[in-house]
C-alpha cells in the first residue's frame, strides 16, 4: 500500500470502505489519494472520507463530483495553513454533499504560497464569498473569481489572519 503521511493524517491510494462506487468512477480519471473513512485512526475521520487532489485537477475532479456522483451541494469551503510543510503550505478544502443520500466527501487540494488554485464561482454562486474569506484571510487566490477583493480586512491592510504565522496582536500601525 502506498500511503503518505503528513501529520496525524495518513493519504492511501486505496478507497476508503463506504464510498459510493459513483465517487470513485467520477475521480476515475485524476490521479487522487483517500482519506479516513470507515477504520480511519481519528474519530473524526471515520465520518466522513476524503480525497487530496492535485491543484491543477481541482475545478475538473470537483466538476466530474458535481457532475457524476450527484455532490451537487458546496457545504463549505476554506482553507488551512501549515506553515512548516513546504514547498504547499496551505491546504485548501470543500466539502460536498449528495442531498439524496446524505453522503459527503472531503475533498483537499495543496497550494504553495504565491500560487493560485481555480475558482468554484463557475460551479456554485455560494462559493464566491467563501472564496474571498479565503483570500482575505490567507491570502490564497483563486484563478476565475469574478470580484477577488478584501472581505473583512480593509484593502490596505498588511498581512493575513488565519496564517498560523500571522503576530496575534496584528500589525499595529501606532502604540500608547
Amino acid at each position: 500500500m502506498d500511503t503518505l503521511k503528513t501529520s496525524s493524517m495518513r493519504y492511501s491510494d486505496e478507497v476508503p470502505e463506504g464510498v459510493a462506487p459513483e465517487i470513485v468512477s467520477a475521480l476515475a480519471g485524476f490521479a487522487v489519494q483517500w482519506s479516513g473513512g470507515a477504520g480511519a485512526p481519528h474519530p473524526h475521520q471515520d465520518r466522513y472520507p476524503g480525497v487530496l487532489v492535485k491543484r491543477e485537477d481541482w475545478l475538473p475532479a470537483i466538476s466530474a463530483l458535481r457532475d457524476g456522483a450527484g455532490l451537487i451541494w458546496l457545504v463549505d469551503h476554506t482553507a488551512v495553513d501549515y506553515p512548516a510543510r513546504r514547498p504547499a503550505r496551505f491546504t485548501v478544502v470543500c466539502i460536498l454533499m449528495n442531498m439524496a443520500t446524505q453522503a459527503r466527501l472531503i475533498v483537499k487540494s495543496r497550494v504553495a504560497e504565491g500560487e493560485s488554485i481555480a475558482s468554484l464561482t463557475g460551479l456554485w454562486h455560494a462559493a464566491n464569498w467563501a472564496e474571498r474569506e479565503t483570500f482575505d484571510m490567507f491570502g490564497i487566490a483563486f484563478e476565475g473569481h469574478p470580484d477577488l477583493t478584501r472581505i473583512f480586512m480593509p484593502e490596505d491592510y498588511d498581512g493575513f489572519p488565519m496564517r498560523r504565522d500571522f503576530p496575534l496582536q496584528g500589525h499595529l500601525r501606532f502604540q500608547d
